[in-house]
């Protein structure tokens, strides 16, 4: 793998951690950490009055905690499209660089655009997202960030292999261009010579017919 497809594969392997890292379904319930932060501050009351206020103003607290992530609904519904188009984008930049470019550049500059597609589509997944309260405006500049990386290594490739792919249909259109000249050329001389040699046959026929024509007997009086 080249250089510049190396560093674009790393750059997408850091999106597919990055998406399922961000995807990753969270709980309403509370945690172990959350459970022990409380059962200290209880503790150090003395006064069942402070207890139960402190336990008042957790409530509280938990109650309107916003606690941002996908929830399961969510995740089946976007997150598990989104780790798969991030696994698509690997797989379709490794497809892209296993091709031999002298003769499947078409496949090459294919699969690239199977990427591109990916990262469009992977970024229309976080902008409704991000519309449906899911994730913070943060968290999307990230997220975006790792997208755009990719496209716009995978946009660069394309650029550059598309210059080299559109030089070698030049060279094979001329080449073919060659063929169709020198197969039209022998079919040319074939016709020309198949002409002659009907020619002469019809000429040697001729001189036949004119040999083997009786003569009228010389009859004087």
């Amino acid at each position: 793998m080249a250089d510049k497809e190396f560093l674009l594969g790393n750059r997408a392997r850091e999106l597919l951690h990055y998406t399922k890292q961000t995807t990753r379904v969270v709980s309403d319930d509370i945690s172990r950490k959350d459970v022990r932060v409380i059962i200290r501050r209880i503790a150090q009351l003395d006064d069942i009055r402070d207890v139960k206020e402190v336990c008042a103003q957790i409530d509280k607290e938990l109650a309107g905690k916003d606690r941002e992530g996908f929830t399961k609904h969510n995740f089946d519904f976007y997150g598990r499209d989104m780790r798969t188009i991030a696994k698509e984008i690997i797989r379709d930049i490794h497809a892209a660089n296993n091709k031999f470019f002298p003769t499947e550049y078409e496949e090459r500059l294919t699969k690239i655009d199977d990427v591109l597609d990916g990262c469009s589509l992977l970024l229309e997944y976080i902008t409704l997202c991000l519309e449906d309260g899911i994730i913070s405006k943060e968290k999307v500049g990230v997220w975006t960030k790792k997208v755009m990386d990719v496209k716009n290594m995978a946009a660069k490739w394309k650029k550059n292999d598309g210059g080299r792919a559109r030089k070698l249909r030049e060279e094979a259109q001329v080449e073919a261009d060659k063929r169709s000249f020198e197969l039209m050329r022998q079919a040319v001389r074939t016709a020309i010579a198949e002409e002659k040699r009907e020619r002469a046959d019809a000429k040697a026929v001729s001189g036949h017919l004119a040999e083997a024509k009786p003569t009228k007997p010389d009859v004087r009086p």
